[in-house]
């Protein structure tokens, strides 16, 4: 008789990884708005450090959405 329930992880990366991207999202957005604003005369005065800050942000809220909401569907 074969067990046809699914593995369960040990360890979920989307955790630690979501964290970690929210981390260095929260540092990028933080010095996109505090940061000097003479760096951004290469960019056409973009704010490249808050948008990509934001990205990260996002992408580290849906690992940690999906890590938190994908556990609690299995069980």
């Amino acid at each position: 008789m074969e067990n046809t329930e699914p593995r369960r992880h040990f360890f979920d990366l989307k955790i630690p990884l979501g964290g970690l991207l929210g981390f260095y999202g929260l540092l990028l957005f933080f010095y996109g708005i505090f940061g000097p604003s003479d760096i951004y005369d290469k960019s056409a005065n973009i704010d490249v450090n808050e948008i990509w800050g934001l990205v990260m942000i996002v992408v580290s809220a849906a690992f940690l959405f999906s890590a938190f909401f994908g556990r609690r569907a299995k069980k």
